[in-house]
């Protein structure tokens, strides 16, 4: 793969993807920068409140731009919201997590929790009730901010460009009834999103940097919620919040994902008690050609079924530093094979050419789980031996089985499996 994108290694080191844009704080242009996924510059958007540093990481929501800063000068960190009005990127508002006698902060990747949906039926300006399509009865609708105030909804555009925030004041079957009466109307299918938590993989838990910490942070106040210790929150570089379809045994999720050396994490963050459990985990190809050593990536967005990660260089790339800019890498979340192993029972039989073995080749995608209905081929390099039946397609565990006989020649026999990608 070719750079792409080419953002700049410190202005740019960030990106959200939305609809096939690219998006980057820029702090040298004071910008929002808004690419095509050829590295051109398709808008500029000029920020209100100017950047002193480089972001880290950056999020969108649906509505809001999100980005994670390191101010320096110790242990702190900072989060800010912003949104695009008349051309302009507006700072919302801005969350300072400074060092304390209980928390130090040292953070190079964050997620919002956010959720997309559509309305269900439309509103009449000044109609109270918000009948949601997605996330009608779930249990997010009655998320309230530390402060007490209540969730927010931010519904439109609608057919004429109009948009705006609503506040709920009960949740009901289907959706919720919000304060007051929305200044607009909306349709049937017009958006509607909203956010509750940050999620930011901290390198201290605590004080502690022996190990790293997820901390649940409110999304409206900044305010601590709790935090999960674990090494597998330290060091992290890049994350994201998507719903993802790729776990048959769960259906739709909405998930926590996170990079950890070549893999990327799903996280359920739903659940209760002092941990937090997996969907699962999707293994990349994020390493050199020399097939040990890991690349780096420094953010992570999904759009789509498409995973673009920000690297410096290409999977099998021959330095971490190949790409003289940071380009993405894609990765894909619809099932496809990423290995075939292969086992002989029993793995040593006469050279009569009457004895066999079973042949067992198990097919797996990059999620780890089995593919069903794949065609496998079998082969061998005896040529007085045989494979009984080939092609094989793989059952509902992703096994596809054969049966080798003997040569009449007492030798190591190669047997190659070979499955057919759709």
């Amino acid at each position: 793969m070719a750079e792409n994108i080419k953002l700049n290694i410190t202005n740019q080191p960030n990106f959200a993807v939305y609809q096939g844009y690219f998006y980057t704080f820029d702090y040298v242009q004071d910008s929002l920068l808004q690419k095509t996924d050829d590295g051109n510059t398709a808008f500029s958007y000029p920020f209100d409140t100017l950047l002193t540093v480089a972001v880290d990481n950056a999020e969108y929501d649906g509505v809001y731009f999100w980005s994670l800063e390191d101010p320096g000068g110790g242990n702190n960190m900072t989060i800010r919201r912003w949104k695009i009005d008349n051309y302009i990127c507006k700072l919302q508002q801005s969350f300072a997590f400074t060092s304390s006698v209980s928390h130090d902060y040292d953070s190079r990747a964050f997620a919002v929790e956010h959720y997309h949906d559509t309305l269900a039926s439309g509103i009449s300006a000044g109609g109270s009730d918000v009948y949601l399509t997605t996330y009608s009865g779930s249990s997010k609708l009655s998320f309230t901010t530390t402060s007490g105030a209540p969730l927010t909804i931010h519904l439109g555009p609608n057919s004429s460009g109009q948009e705006e925030d609503v506040y709920v004041s009960t949740v009901i079957t289907g959706g919720v009834t919000t304060t007051s009466g929305t200044t607009y109307s909306y349709a049937p299918g017009d958006p509607a999103h909203f956010y509750t938590y940050i999620w930011m993989f901290n390198n201290f838990d605590g004080k502690d940097s022996a190990t790293g910490a997820l901390y649940k942070l409110d999304a409206y106040t900044g305010a601590l919620v709790t935090k999960y210790p674990s090494g597998a929150y330290k060091d992290i570089g890049a994350s994201t919040f998507y719903r993802v379809n790729s776990f048959t045994s769960y259906g739709n999720v909405d998930t926590l994902c996170f990079i950890k050396g070549t893999n990327t994490l799903f996280i359920n963050v739903t659940a209760s008690g002092s941990t937090l459990p997996y969907y699962g985990s999707m293994v990349m190809k994020n390493i050199l050609s020399d097939t040990t050593t890991v690349i780096p990536v420094k953010d992570l967005a999904m759009d789509s079924q498409n995973v673009y990660r920000l690297q410096r260089a290409p999977d099998a790339g021959s330095s971490l530093t190949q790409w003289g800019y940071y380009s993405y890498v894609l990765s894909t979340l619809d099932h496809f094979v990423t290995s075939i192993s292969l086992a002989a029972y029993p793995a040593t039989i006469a050279a009569n050419t009457i004895s066999t073995a079973g042949i067992t080749a198990m097919v797996k995608d990059q999620f780890l789980l089995p593919i069903p209905s794949r065609l496998v081929n079998f082969s061998d390099d005896d040529t007085t031996g045989t494979i009984v039946t080939t092609p094989v397609s793989t059952d509902s565990n992703g096994k596809a089985m054969t049966t080798y006989r003997s040569g009449n020649t007492a030798r190591e026999v190669k047997i190659t499996a070979v499955v057919e990608q759709t």
